[in-house]
């Protein structure tokens, strides 16, 4: 996407540098080089220049500010351009079509255990398919258990579960969701026996995926729909990538009209120190072209 070429972090995940913003020419600058060999004089002229310098550059900057052709206006009209992108991709993440989705059989889920021991471990049927999960538990440099670990899936495959007349196209979006769903269950089934609470007595496959009437996927057997949660995280991530554009470009704008504030400022600033540069080096008046 433009806006993420444009305005995304580099690999040191550091923002890019901002535009020069600095006119193409400036002003030639004024030599003094008053004949002497006064120390204390020559080194009142050296700080006098330095600081002309900087007030020359603050001028430039400020003149530059009031240009109808400015940096900062180069920079809003990029920030404009990645905005316009990250709209056009927050539509387009709304225009989505649904998921072609549909029952499943309400095959009963049998032989349900769960054991709340070190580890926990988790049997359930569906279908003739026997499926077993197991804790692997997390330790500590101390050899005593942290944290409850992942269950994972050490028996039984869902393969066997999709329906035979799945859409080819369908068939690998369907089992990978039993097999996420599976898990999710499992953990559920864990869960209760670290409760002390019933295990489900009527659960079936339709349970573990159950058609979202939102996007048109599948739910899962804790009724969250994966493809919802995608859509909405990107939703999410884009919504907060408008904000910081808009933000960004309300920066620049109020930049902007800070330096075409300071113009008159800055040119008095810079009148008055080549006045003490002329007064210095015994030239006259002296002042800013």
């Amino acid at each position: 996407m433009v806006w993420k070429r444009l305005f995304g972090r580099g690999e040191s995940g550091t923002e890019p540098a901002p535009a020069a913003t600095e006119p193409a020419t400036r002003r030639p600058r004024r030599t003094d080089t008053p004949a002497t060999n006064d120390p204390a004089l020559r080194a009142r002229l050296d700080q006098l220049r330095r600081r002309r310098e900087l007030v020359l550059f603050d001028v430039e900057r400020a003149e530059a500010a009031t240009r109808p052709e400015n940096p900062w206006r180069e920079r809003v009209a990029l920030l404009d351009e990645a905005l316009t992108t990250v709209e056009a991709d927050l539509a387009a993440v709304e225009r989505e079509p649904r998921e072609p989705s549909f029952p499943l059989a309400e095959t009963p889920i049998i032989a349900v255990a769960a054991t709340a021991g070190e580890p926990a471990s988790v049997n359930f049927e569906i279908g003739g398919e026997r499926f077993r999960f197991e804790e692997e538990t997390d330790w500590d440099q101390r050899g005593g258990p942290i944290v409850r670990g992942e269950l994972r899936r050490r028996e039984g495959g869902v393969e066997r579960l999709v329906p035979a007349a799945t859409r080819d196209d369908l068939r690998p979006v369907l089992t990978e969701h039993l097999r996420r769903s599976a898990a999710v269950f499992a953990a559920d089934l864990r869960d209760r026996a670290l409760e002390g609470e019933a295990l489900p007595e009527s659960a079936t496959l339709a349970d573990l995926a159950q058609p979202c009437p939102i996007c048109g996927g599948w739910r899962d057997w804790r009724g969250t729909c994966d493809r919802c949660a995608d859509r909405a995280l990107r939703r999410q991530r884009l919504r907060a990538e408008a904000e910081r554009l808009m933000k960004e470009r309300e920066a620049e704008a109020a930049e902007r009209r800070k330096w075409a504030e300071r113009l008159p400022i800055a040119r008095r600033r810079l009148r008055d120190v080549e006045a003490e540069i002329a007064v210095a080096t015994g030239t006259g008046g002296g002042g800013a072209t």
